[in-house]
C-alpha cells in the first residue's frame, strides 16, 4: 500500500516542515515534564497532601498513555494534518485550562486533557518517517528526535527558573503562547497525508495487539524501555524534593541541577552510531548496567553529603535512558509502514504509562522509605532490564528476526536486523 504524501517524499520534507514538525513533537512532549519539579508547589498550591504530589505529573502522563493508545492508531486512517491540528487546539485549550486552575481536580482533569493531545507528537514522528527519503531518514530522524530529547531535558530547568521568577502558572502560559505560534506554522506548512486504510476504528485498535503479537524485537525493545523510563521518572520525580530537604536547594538552584542532567542527550547520537553498527543489544545491556550504577552512584553521594556525585549520576542516568530509548525507537518505526502508527501507539502506550506510575512510585516512596528506597528500586529495575537482555542472548534469539504475520493484507515482516 501506498500514501499520498510518499508519492514524491523528497518534496514534501522541506527544512520548513521539519523544523515546525520537530518543533511542535518537541513542545508536546514537553508538556508533560514542566511539572515534575514543581510538583510540591503545584500541589500545596491546590491542596493536595504531599503523598498525592505524584499525581500532578502522573496525571498528564496517563492522559498521554490514553492518547497514544486511542488517538495515534488513527494515523494509520485518518489523513494526518487534520488530526495533528486538532490535536495542537485541544492542547492549547487544555495548558490554558490548568494555568488558570484553582482546585486540585481542575487542574488533574486539564493535565489529563493535556496528554491525551500531546500524543500528536506520536502522530508526526511517524508522519515524517513517510515523507523523508529513506536515504535520509535516519540522519533526519536522528536530529528530530535529538531535539525533542533536548527539549524534554530543559522543560525542567526552564519551569523551575520561570516558576521562581513569575510562579507556576506563567510556565503554562508561555507554553500556550508557544503552542498557539507553532500550530499556526503547522496549519501552513503540513501537506495533508491520507493513507489507504479503510479499517474501523474498533478493527483499528483490535489490530494493534495483533500486529504488535507479530513484532517479537518490538515486544522486547517495549518491556526494556517501559522499565528504564519509569526508573527515570521515579529519579526525576523525587530528586527536587530530596535537594530541597537534604541540602536546601532553592527553585532556581534545582533547576541548575537539572540543566546537568539535560546533557544526558548528547548521548543520542551515540545510540545512532551504535544502532548503525548492529550493537542494538550490547548497547541495551550497557544502558541497563549503567543505570544500575548511576543509581548506587546517587546513594553513596548522600552518605559522601556530595551534590556534585549526585548531579553526575543524574548525567549519566538520563545519557543511558536516552540511548535506550532512542535504540528503541530505531527497532520500533522499522516496521512496515501501514502499520508503523499503530505499533508505534502500542509501544508508547506501554512505555508512558510504565512512566506515569514511576513519577507516583518515586515520591511514594521517597516519602515512605527516604532516598536510599529509591536507590534500592532503581537498581533493582536497571538489574531487571539486564538480566532480561542476557537471557535473550543465552536463548538465542537476539540478533535473529523472525518473519512476523500481518493483517488487514498488510505484511509485517521484522525486516531489519539490527
Amino acid at each position: 500500500m501506498t500514501d499520498t504524501a510518499i508519492d514524491r517524499p523528497d518534496q514534501t520534507a522541506s527544512r520548513s516542515l521539519l523544523f515546525v514538525a520537530g518543533a511542535t513533537a518537541a513542545l508536546f512532549a514537553a508538556n508533560l515534564y514542566y511539572a515534575q519539579p514543581l510538583l510540591t508547589t503545584i500541589a500545596r498550591d491546590l491542596g493536595l497532601p504531599p503523598r498525592f504530589a505524584g499525581s500532578v505529573v502522573s496525571a498528564s502522563q496517563m492522559g498521554y498513555g490514553l492518547g497514544l493508545f486511542f488517538l495515534v492508531p488513527l494515523s494509520d486512517i485518518i489523513e494526518n494534518r487534520r488530526l495533528v491540528l486538532t490535536c495542537s487546539v485541544l492542547t492549547l485549550i487544555g495548558i490554558i485550562g490548568v494555568a488558570c486552575s484553582h482546585s486540585a481536580m481542575t487542574f488533574l482533569f486539564f493535565a489529563l486533557m493535556i496528554g491525551i493531545f500531546s500524543s500528536g507528537a506520536q502522530v508526526l514522528i511517524p508522519y515524517l518517517s513517510h515523507i523523508i527519503p529513506e536515504a535520509r531518514r535516519g540522519r533526519i530522524l536522528g536530529n528530530v528526535m535529538a531535539g525533542i530529547l533536548t527539549t524534554i531535558m530543559l522543560a525542567r530547568p526552564f519551569a523551575l527558573f520561570v516558576a521562581a521568577a513569575w510562579g507556576w502558572r506563567s510556565v503554562y502560559f508561555l507554553s500556550a503562547f508557544a503552542t498557539a505560534m507553532l500550530g499556526i506554522a503547522l496549519w501552513r506548512t503540513m501537506p495533508p497525508r491520507q493513507p489507504h486504510e479503510h479499517i474501523a476504528y474498533k478493527r483499528t485498535i483490535i489490530s494493534m495487539f495483533v500486529l504488535f503479537g507479530s513484532e517479537r524485537r518490538v515486544r522486547r525493545r517495549t518491556m526494556y524501555q517501559a522499565i528504564l523510563f519509569a526508573c527515570f521518572t521515579m529519579f526525576w520525580a523525587a530528586i527536587p524534593i530530596l535537594l530541597a530537604e537534604r541540602f536546601g536547594f532553592s527553585k532556581p538552584e534545582i533547576g541548575l541541577f537539572a540543566l546537568v542532567g539535560a546533557g544526558g542527550v548528547m548521548a543520542a547520537p551515540v545510540a545512532g552510531r551504535i544502532a548503525d553498527r548492529g550493537a542494538v543489544w550490547i548497547g541495551t545491556v550497557l544502558s541497563s548496567v549503567v543505570v544500575v550504577a548511576a543509581f548506587l552512584c546517587s546513594g553513596l553521594s548522600l552518605y559522601w553529603a556530595a551534590p556534585i556525585a549526585l548531579a553526575v549520576a543524574s548525567l549519566i542516568i538520563d545519557g543511558a535512558i536516552q540511548i535506550s530509548q532512542m535504540l528503541s525507537r530505531i527497532i520500533v518505526l522499522d516496521v512496515a509502514p501501514a502499520i508503523r502508527g499503530r505499533i508505534n501507539a502500542l509501544y508508547m502506550t506501554t512505555v508512558y504509562f510504565s512512566g506515569a506510575v514511576g513519577s507516583m512510585l518515586g515520591v511514594s516512596i521517597y516519602f515512605s522509605g527516604g532516598w536510599s528506597a529509591v536507590v534500592m528500586m532503581g537498581m533493582l529495575a536497571g538489574s531487571a532490564v539486564f538480566l532480561a537482555a542476557m537471557a535473550e542472548r543465552w536463548s538465542g534469539l537476539a540478533g535473529r528476526t523472525p518473519a512476523s504475520g500481518g493483517i488487514d493484507g498488510v505484511a509485517g515482516p521484522e525486516t531489519s536486523g539490527r
